[in-house]
């Protein structure tokens, strides 16, 4: 009776021990279970917030920069320009991406929250009226056929501003992909620790613990990809926004902006080493009568010809851009004789191009500059600027059609 009793005693202690350890292993499944949920919608949060709301603001940093060329560049059209048409249609554009950087820098302000973004933005808010006031003043100029006033607004203090505003937007986008990096490495940190808690936990239960910490580990690593692809596919639009902010669509070539700055390069890399270089500025002869006779296609196309022939003409050190409607510039290190260097591009240039609207055989005026000079990218271009149409002023040549 005692034995049976003693018996039924730890039997009952046995299942007890055995109840205890099946509730404190499920308790731990339980908590292991939960705990992976809960780490993984953080994760998914992280994501969400990098992907979307980053992205976005990237994005919209992008496309300020993008307007705010545009809306520089059709003003400095409408100086380039003599043709008062075209002058009303580069004046229409430029209001239109006048109200599309108010647009985005609106968007851009109901999203951006934190400290350092907003100093940027109050950055802008402090240089856009200036550069606002300044750039009407210069259409007004352009207007009114005042030139040269026009010009040197832009060279004295627009091109300085439109750099700073450049630089802050650059900067606001530099702190979404630096908060971007840092969502990920948090990302990243919630997948480390919540590997470790299943270690701790999932010892009560070998196989189901074994699975979830499989399932859970396939599912950060997709994670981890997709951030990947999407930093990725960030980092490419960037690149191809950047391309496109310094570089002229017809052509391929850099635009005016990204020549003043390897300019800029150039002149503070003279004054390291000594070194020298040679700036020309080019214009091509008659070009309105190719537009008027052939279409603005056809002037489109040669314009790529000459691009081309330009670039084919000098080495592989030298910069050619199109700073203008028909006029390019070329920055040429270490050329012992510039005239050589002038005939051997007119030369290329010279030769019967076959256009899909008939032949042309291009001709141009250029003139050159020998830096670093005083150091002023603005001072070189213009003595080059100069020369030229000096050179221009004793004939009126005249493309074959």
């Amino acid at each position: 009776m005692q034995f049976s009793q003693r018996v039924k005693r730890i039997g009952g202690r046995l299942v007890n021990a055995i109840t205890l350890a099946f509730v404190v292993l499920l308790a731990g499944m339980l908590v292991v279970v939960a705990n992976s949920v809960w780490q993984n919608q953080r994760l998914l949060d992280e994501l969400h917030h990098m992907t979307e709301e980053r992205a976005q603001r990237i994005q919209l940093a992008s496309d300020l920069l993008e307007a705010a060329y545009n809306r520089h560049q059709t003003m400095v059209n409408q100086v380039l320009t003599d043709d008062p048409f075209e002058r009303d249609d580069l004046l229409m554009e430029y209001h239109h991406w006048g109200h599309r950087v108010g647009e985005v820098r609106e968007a851009l302000d109901e999203r951006v929250t934190e400290a350092v973004a907003r100093e940027r933005l109050e950055e802008q808010d402090a240089l856009i009226p200036e550069i606002v006031e300044l750039q009407d003043e210069v259409v007004d100029l352009a207007a009114r056929d005042e030139i040269e006033p026009a010009m040197a607004i832009l060279s004295d203090r627009l091109f300085e501003l439109d750099r700073e505003f450049d630089i802050s937007i650059e900067e606001l986008r530099a702190h979404e992909r630096a908060q971007m990096e840092a969502a990920a490495e948090r990302a990243r940190e919630v997948g480390a620790n919540t590997q470790r808690f299943m270690l701790v936990f999932g010892g009560g239960g070998v196989l189901f613990a074994l699975a979830l910490t499989l399932v859970t580990r396939r599912t950060l690593v997709a994670m981890h990809h997709d951030l990947r692809e999407q930093a990725s596919r960030l980092e490419e639009a960037g690149r191809r926004l950047e391309h496109e902010a310094t570089h002229d669509a017809l052509t391929g070539l850099p635009n005016r902006r990204a020549f003043y700055r390897q300019l800029e390069e150039a002149i503070e890399r003279a004054g390291e080493t000594g070194e020298t270089f040679s700036v020309a500025f080019i214009d091509l002869d008659q070009f309105k009568p190719v537009n008027d006779r052939l279409g603005h296609a056809a002037g489109d196309e040669l314009l790529g010809v000459v691009a081309r022939r330009l670039q084919e003409a000098v080495p592989e050190s030298a910069y050619v851009a199109r700073v203008g409607g028909d006029e390019f510039a070329v920055l040429l290190a270490d050329e012992a004789s510039p005239e050589t260097a002038g005939e051997r591009l007119k030369a290329a240039v010279s030769r019967p191009a076959q256009l899909a609207a008939g032949e042309v055989t291009p001709a141009m005026t250029l003139g050159w500059a020998d830096g670093p000079g005083d150091g002023d990218p603005d001072t070189l271009l213009g003595r080059a600027d100069r020369e030229m149409y000096a050179r221009k002023a004793g004939r009126t040549p005249t493309p074959s059609l």
